[in-house]
């Protein structure tokens, strides 16, 4: 049995160490989201240590060994806890995006984890959640290990709830990960339960995570790591599976290029005309609404698709241009932020090529631009 241990902890441990090492060089993720899966995998190869550990001392008889399996089985369930409760508050992140929404997570579970570090303290003394035999130094389960148990595993439960309570704001591909991480999570939770199978809990939870990585790391292949808005590569993949899919129902595109982006550059410099970028991308991502789809096509161009027609897109538009005048108003930065736009409704059909359909869109939106610089040159004309 040994070997199996050995076995259990060396591949837990050699993926916990190979997607931290690979995944800390990677930054087009938010600090916040990295400091998050940094602490699960933590967690993760710290509870495999302690569990690895446990295991190996387990049976060797002297007092010692008595003393050191308390302190390691101690460790291995605030290890275990804070695993499972900083993958609660990843999980929510992943998908909400809401650092204030987490923030509250945390201080709420940190509340949990101190209470349990306690009970934890607490059992050295009276055993009701584990002791350790003497002299043979074999671990028995308390008369309230359920309730470890409980405290342990129900902050994922109450994670896959919210998840199924609130499926209608995440993507189906988002919903797809988290439905699988939460099985193969309450698999190897539920082999806690089974006397002598607990050692395959943190394999089960490595390759969760693993899964996640996965999904991450093709999460972010579409992201513009400037903007956090999707980048052409997404939008491309957005309009393959528009066509492919056959739907008929209508989909507005809009092309929309920052004016005077140049000369914010120039002027004041390549991070300045960075947070202009950001800027806009922020406003257009609190205009859309969750169905639809945004992404920095190059340069100062964003590119919006959203399923409606007519004035549903028109009331889209308005709300970022009042959503940039009311950011100008507050002048915080040195400069105005101004767009020019062109869009028109596309409905998959055939002979009906989305690129000539594309090329239409950036015609509409250089003859706004062009009217606009029109309209500025005749204004300045007529204040001289």
């Amino acid at each position: 049995m040994p070997l199996f241990y050995i076995n259990v902890f060396a591949g837990t441990g050699l993926i916990t160490i190979l997607i931290g090492i690979d995944y800390i060089r990677k930054y087009n993720t938010g600090l916040f989201q990295r400091s998050l899966f940094l602490a699960v995998l933590g967690g993760t190869f710290f509870a495999a240590l302690f569990d690895f550990l446990h295991h190996l001392l387990s049976g060797t008889p002297g007092l010692a060994v008595n003393t050191a399996l308390y302190v390691i089985i101690s460790l291995f369930l605030a290890a275990q806890n804070m695993t499972y409760y900083t993958a609660v508050v990843f999980i929510d992140y992943f998908a909400c995006q809401d650092k204030k929404r987490s923030g509250r997570f945390i201080k709420i579970l940190a509340c949990f984890l101190v209470l349990y570090a306690a009970a934890a303290a607490a059992n050295l003394r009276y055993g009701f959640f584990f002791s350790i035999s003497s002299p043979d130094n074999l671990y028995t389960a308390g008369r309230l290990y359920p309730l470890r148990l409980l405290i342990s595993c129900f902050p994922l439960g109450m994670a896959m709830v919210d998840i199924a309570v609130s499926a209608k704001y995440f993507t189906p591909s988002q919903i797809s990960c988290l439905v699988f991480f939460g099985i193969l999570t309450g698999m190897g939770a539920a082999a806690d339960i089974i006397p002598k199978s607990g050692s395959i809990t943190w394999p089960c939870f490595a390759a969760a995570l693993l899964y996640q990585y996965f999904f991450i790391i093709r999460s972010d292949s579409k992201l513009d790591c400037l903007t956090g808005l999707g980048n052409r590569y997404s939008f491309n993949e957005f309009v393959d599976k528009l066509t492919r899919s056959g739907a008929k129902e209508p989909c507005s595109i809009v092309m929309i290029d920052m004016d005077h982006f140049k000369e914010i550059n120039d002027t004041l410099g390549h991070l300045e005309g960075d947070n202009a970028l950001r800027d806009m991308a922020a406003i257009i991502k609190g205009c859309i609404r969750k169905t639809d789809f945004a992404a920095r096509y190059g340069g100062d161009e964003f590119i919006i698709a959203a399923r409606t027609a007519g004035r549903g897109i028109e009331r889209v538009i308005e709300r970022i241009e009042q959503a940039m005048d009311n950011q100008n108003s507050m002048n915080k930065r040195a400069y105005k932020l101004q767009m020019s736009c062109g869009w028109d409704v596309y409905t998959p059909a055939p002979g009906r090529s989305l690129k000539d359909f594309l090329a239409h869109v950036d015609s509409l939106m250089y003859k706004n631009k062009t009217e606009r610089r029109q309209r500025e040159k005749e204004q300045r004309a007529d204040a001289g």
